[in-house]
């Protein structure tokens, strides 16, 4: 179904601007065509030149007043012959024409129609998504971005959604405004299509939409976010209260969370949204707990980078990985994308022809010039493996340093974790327990309690102090094991990094 939603003023004005300076050849790197196709329509009223449309099962079509198909067009050859021929000042929106540009004949008719409009506003787009042209052509096309719809877009859409709907059977809409605004928001970065399928599906089930509907617009991110291949979506199972410790990051964070609440107001005041901030410390003390709980405290999605799944053996397959989790953030946005350890996805790599630096190059790129709410936690737990550009001031808005637990973080770890587990930490000695675990992470109280609790289920018997002091006594911790490495992170954060904690 084309979509019906006018496109955005600044986004007509956009191309408009390209038609009239005669730029023959525009491509729009989407999947949704109908969308690029609403938008060209506006177009050709606007400027006042004709529309043409093609795929390969009916050829091309002038649409409007007076229009029709256009004979012997069917083949994508014959159909830029016809263009070529033709030199009309026109609209021509050709969808499905990408697979066969680099054929010989097909890059020579191209490059002919470049040289004849160029002359005049005549306009050939073509859409597609996941698309390399060939290097010869590639000069000559004008990339054009298509711009996410904004909320307002969504809820026209919705509403004619249900309008079509309700034709054919009565449709009860029971939201609140607040839920309302949670279901645009969560829709932020679906198709129109998607949107549709999933509208569509909640209310011809039984009749209504309402608040338990949100959970297939989540599952839906989920897939969009998961099908770039080096993307997982992560579902909101901890907040800030899962977090012992770390009050001079949560201070930090606490003053930046309205500007992603409230962007626009945020941006009249003079702020722009913060890029971000690296995380660095020995592993298990709390850096990836962090990144999941600022998206659930800013009730924002997270996305995870995989570092492990952007370098590809064939060149430029690497480039192309990241630039597609970029856009899928972006399109997503406002969210927080959280890279994993990241020295492993922009570390120097050994002897890999480059690629490690083009891909560290194109991420660089992005932070500085990114201009969605893209949130990015980044998490490091060897500061060797980094390149100094990535530390300079300015690529991160901050870098904390995450420690090991002081007694009392510790003492409130071990409360977060024993209420976890339904246990009520007044039962335990947990000064004692603080005092016993020196050196430990929180990854390691964590586990010496769950050790301690398959202990007590094995023997029939309850989880007790004695029982989780046996654990620590039975633990190597992280610092016995990595002790000159967490030295050295604190030599190096000492003058570096604002201390966490």
């Amino acid at each position: 179904m084309p979509s019906r939603v006018p496109p955005s003023d600044d986004q007509l004005h956009d191309v408009e601007v390209l038609i009239r300076a005669h730029h023959p050849l525009l491509f729009v790197e989407s999947i949704e065509e109908d969308r690029v196709h609403t938008l060209l329509a506006y177009l050709s009223d606007r400027i006042g030149i004709p529309l043409f449309t093609w795929n390969p099962n009916s050829g091309l079509s002038r649409l409007g007043p007076g229009g029709g198909r256009t004979a012997h067009t069917e083949s994508p050859e014959l159909c830029l012959a016809f263009i070529e021929q033709a030199n009309l000042e026109a609209i021509f929106h050709l969808r499905g024409m990408t697979k066969n540009l680099d054929d010989p004949a097909m890059m020579a008719r191209l490059k002919e129609i470049y040289r004849r409009y160029f002359k005049h506003r005549g306009t050939v787009v073509i859409t597609g998504s996941d698309i390399d042209l060939p290097a010869e052509l590639d000069p000559l096309f004008t990339h054009v971005e298509l711009a996410p719809p904004t909320p307002d877009a969504y809820h026209q859409f919705v509403a004619t959604v249900l309008r079509d709907i309700s034709k054919r059977q009565k449709v009860q809409v029971e939201l609140s405004q607040e839920e309302i605004n949670q279901l645009l928001h969560a829709l932020r970065g679906l198709t129109f299509f998607e949107v549709q399928k999933i509208i569509t599906q909640a209310v011809v089930e039984d009749g209504r939409l309402d608040s338990r509907d949100l959970d297939r617009v989540f599952q839906a991110k989920r897939r969009i976010v998961e099908r770039s291949g080096v993307l997982e979506y992560f579902p909101h199972e901890h907040d800030m209260k899962d977090i012992a410790g770390l009050t001079n990051l949560k201070a930090w964070l606490e003053k930046r969370q309205n500007t992603f609440a409230d962007p626009e107001r945020a941006r009249a005041f003079g702020l722009d949204p913060p890029k971000g901030l690296l995380l660095i410390g020995a592993p298990g003390c709390g850096k990836s707990l962090c990144a999941k709980a600022v998206a659930a405290q800013w009730k924002l999605p997270l996305i995870r980078l995989d570092p492990s799944k952007v370098y590809q053996k064939f060149f430029g397959e690497s480039e192309k990985n990241l630039n597609r989790a970029i856009r899928t953030a972006e399109t997503l946005a406002p969210v927080v994308l959280w890279i994993d350890e990241i020295e492993k996805a922009l570390g120097p790599g050994d002897q890999d022809g480059g690629t490690s630096q083009r891909v560290f190059g194109t991420f660089l790129t992005w932070m500085q010039e990114k201009k969605e709410n893209v949130f990015v936690i980044a998490t490091a737990n060897d500061i060797s493996k980094l390149p100094p550009e990535l530390l300079r001031k300015g690529r991160f808005d901050e870098i904390f340093f995450v420690d090991l637990p002081g007694e009392e973080t510790r003492r409130r770890i071990f409360e977060v974790h024993l209420r976890r587990r339904d246990r009520d930490p007044q039962v335990f000695d947990v000064d004692r327990l603080a005092a016993a675990a020196v050196g430990f992470s929180g990854a390691e109280i964590e586990q010496a309690i769950v050790s301690a609790l398959y202990t007590a289920f094995s023997h029939q018997g309850t989880l007790d102090t004695p029982g989780i002091l046996t654990e620590i006594d039975n633990t190597r911790p992280l610092y016995h094991t990595m002790a000159e490495k967490i030295d050295a992170l604190r030599a190096w954060a000492r003058d570096r990094a604002v201390a966490a904690e």
